[in-house]
This record gives C-alpha cells, structure tokens and sequence, in this order.
C-alpha cells in the first residue's frame, strides 16, 4: 500500500522552504504538499545517507511569522529522478503550531497554490 492510500488527511500543494535537520547533516529541502499530519519533501540527490528516520523541519506558514519547528518520522524515501522524495509525518508538535498548521491546511482551496 503507497503512502497515497494510507493517507486520511486532506493534503493542499505548497512551495515550501523547508530546513531538514537530522544527525549527519543540515540542509534545505523543498516541501510540495502538507496535512495536519505531515509533509512530503524533495532533498537533493547527493543528500547525506540518513542513520535513522527522525528529523527536525523547520518552517513558516503565509499566516504566521513565528517558524514552526516540527519533530518528524520519516515514513517513506525514494529516489526520484535527480531528487529523493521523503514523507513525512508529523510527532510532538506544540498544539498551537498543530492548530496554525490545520487552520491553514483548511484555508486552501484543492487547486490553490501557497507561494512561501
């Protein structure tokens, strides 16, 4: 079963800036979607090989200046192209960051684009 059928929460497309930390390296990572749940990224190719699957993404939203820094479990990777596309879900997130992400999830329309 693919990440897509397992999927229960409304996803809306975004153009994302992304900081994914994780212990062998730093890097910034292009977000193509999010849910109240979680995201999916594209990292470069030549990425650091990850030793486990938690990592730290940091972001903003249109609507709110304060960054949210979300704790994340990669649930899926696969190289795509010149790129390898991770999905991610969401763990231990501040209620009010949960509550700014699915207010905004909630704000877009299906075929409505978020430049950030």
């Amino acid at each position: 079963m693919s990440v897509e059928e397992r999927r229960t929460a409304r996803r809306v497309p975004v153009k994302l800036s992304v900081t994914e930390e994780y212990l062998a390296a730093t890097q910034h990572v292009a977000a193509v979607n999010i849910s109240e749940y979680g995201m999916h990224y594209y990292r470069p190719l030549d990425s650091e090989k990850r030793v486990n699957r938690e990592v730290l993404l940091t972001f903003s939203l249109l609507d709110r200046p304060q960054p949210i820094k979300a704790l994340g479990w990669v649930v899926e990777e696969r190289v795509t192209g010149e790129k390898i596309a991770s999905h991610v879900t969401f763990m231990f997130l501040p209620e009010k960051d949960e509550r700014s992400i699915r207010d905004f999830v909630a704000s877009c329309s299906e075929h409505y684009f978020v430049y950030c």
